[in-house]
């Protein structure tokens, strides 16, 4: 069965996510998801951006697994 972290893990081995992109393969708190990844020892790196919505800019985190990790 793929779980919600697995599924973010393979993404950000190809791509990588921001809050609203998360919410399209399923995940909604994407920054704890972070979390768990990053205690089990996953080097994720993450910037500031600012994304156009509906209402205003917002900021928002995009996440980027580093490569050669574990």
């Amino acid at each position: 069965m793929q779980t919600k972290i697995m599924t973010v893990y393979e993404t950000l081995q190809k791509r990588s996510l921001n809050r609203f992109e998360a919410e399209r393969i399923g995940d909604h708190c994407l920054h704890s998801t972070i979390a768990v990844l990053r205690a089990d020892g996953h080097k994720i790196y993450s910037q500031w951006e600012v994304v156009e919505t509906r209402f205003k800019p917002t900021r928002v985190k995009r996440y980027f697994l580093l490569r050669g990790t574990v």
